[in-house]
C-alpha cells in the first residue's frame, strides 16, 4: 500500500514538474519545438518549411530575452540557424546576403554552454566559407574566415592545418608566378616583366613573410629595378583578381628611382600621384642602412620644381652626408603622411 502510494506521489511530481517546465517555455520557443519535431519526419519543401519555421520561432524566443535564453533553446536556435546558412551557401554562393545576418545570429548565441559539436560544424561552414572566397581568389577574405573558424572552434587543430595549407599554396603560387616573370624579364632585359616579378614576390611574402624563395626573389628584383619605377599599376593592369590584395602591395602613391649616383650625390626621379601638390625639401629624402640608421639628405638645398604637382614626375639632385660603415638599404622620402621607399636589395 505504501509502495503504491509512494509511486502515486512521484507520477504527481514529476507531472507537476513537467506542466511547471512546460510553463516556462515561451509560445514561440514551444511553435519552434513543434516545427522542429516535424521537420524530423518531412522531406524536401515541407522540411524547408519546417526548418524555417524553428528557426523563425526560436529567433524570437531568443531575441525576446536575450539574457535569459536557456541552453536548450540556444542550442536548438544555433542549429537551425546554422541549417539556413548552409543551405544558402550550398544552394546558392557564399555572397549571399542573407548569410551576413545568419553568422550575426549565430556570434551573437555562441555562448560557453553552446554544443561543442555545433562549434566543430559551424566552423566548418565558416571554412566552406573560406573556401568559396579563394576559389574567387579573394584570399584576404578566405583567411577572415579561416581565421574566424579558428576562433569559433571547439577543438581547432584542423582547421589551423587548413589555413596553413592555404597560405602556403596561395604563396608558392605567386613565386612561381614572380620567377617566370623574372626568368623571362632577365632573358629579353624587359623592365616591366622585373617589375611583376616585384609584384608576385611581394604578394607571395604578403601571405607568407618567411618564404625563403620569395625573399631571394624579391632582393634580386630590388637591385635590378633600383632605377625603375615600380608601377605596378602599370604592368599589373587586368592581370589581378584580388582588388583588396593588389591595394595591400601596390601601396605608395609616390614612386622612386635611383636615375644616378656620384659619391653621396644621388639624382632621384620621382613621380607624384598623390592626393595634393607636394612642397619638395632636400630633408625628405633620406638612407638607411642595414643597422637602421638614416641619414637625411642635407637640408636647405634648391629643388626644381619646388611643388610636385599631382600626376607629375621630377628629377632631383640631392645631397647626402657621409654614411657609416653599414651598408645602405634603402631610400625613403618622408613628408609628414606622405612616404615612399625604394629599396637597393
Amino acid at each position: 500500500m505504501k509502495s503504491a502510494l509512494r509511486l502515486l506521489l512521484t507520477a504527481i511530481t514529476v507531472a507537476t514538474l513537467a506542466l511547471l517546465a512546460g510553463a516556462c517555455v515561451s509560445g514561440d520557443e514551444a511553435a519552434g519545438d513543434k516545427a522542429y519535431e516535424m521537420s524530423k519526419k518531412a522531406t524536401g519543401d515541407a522540411r524547408r518549411t519546417q526548418l524555417k519555421t524553428a528557426y523563425i520561432h526560436y529567433r524570437k524566443a531568443v531575441m525576446a530575452d536575450t539574457n535569459k535564453v536557456s541552453t536548450k533553446l540556444r542550442n536548438r536556435f544555433l542549429e537551425m540557424a546554422l541549417v539556413r546558412a548552409k543551405m544558402m551557401l550550398d544552394e546558392g554562393s557564399y555572397t549571399m546576403d542573407g548569410i551576413p545576418l545568419l553568422m550575426d545570429d549565430i556570434n551573437g548565441q555562441l555562448k560557453d554552454d553552446a554544443n561543442h559539436e555545433l562549434r566543430q560544424q559551424y566552423a566548418a561552414f565558416l571554412v566552406q566559407m573560406g573556401d568559396s572566397a579563394s576559389a574567387r581568389n579573394r584570399f584576404i577574405d578566405a583567411l577572415a574566415y579561416y581565421d574566424k573558424a579558428i576562433e569559433k572552434a571547439a577543438d581547432a587543430s584542423p582547421f589551423k592545418a587548413k589555413r596553413a595549407g592555404v597560405i602556403k599554396s596561395v604563396a608558392d603560387e605567386n613565386y612561381e608566378m614572380g620567377m617566370m616573370e623574372w626568368e623571362m624579364g632577365t632573358k629579353d632585359k624587359d623592365e616591366s616583366r622585373l617589375i611583376k616579378a616585384e609584384y608576385y614576390a611581394k604578394v607571395a611574402l604578403y601571405f607568407d613573410s618567411t618564404h625563403a624563395k620569395a625573399l631571394k626573389l624579391l632582393s634580386d628584383c630590388y637591385k635590378a629595378n633600383v632605377n625603375t619605377y615600380s608601377a605596378f599599376v602599370t604592368v599589373m593592369d587586368g592581370e589581378y583578381s584580388d582588388t583588396l590584395v593588389f591595394r595591400r602591395v601596390n601601396k605608395y602613391d609616390i614612386l622612386l628611382a635611383i636615375f644616378a649616383t656620384k659619391g653621396n650625390t644621388y639624382q632621384i626621379r620621382m613621380h607624384s600621384n598623390t592626393y595634393n601638390p607636394l612642397r619638395m625639401r632636400s630633408e625628405h629624402f633620406i638612407l638607411v642602412d642595414t643597422d637602421g640608421k638614416e641619414y637625411p639628405a642635407a637640408s636647405g638645398a634648391k629643388m626644381d620644381p619646388d611643388i610636385l604637382d599631382q600626376e607629375r614626375e621630377a628629377l632631383y639632385t640631392v645631397n647626402f652626408p657621409a654614411t657609416g660603415r653599414a651598408a645602405l638599404k634603402k631610400l625613403i622620402y618622408r613628408n609628414g603622411p606622405h612616404y615612399s621607399e625604394k629599396n637597393f636589395f
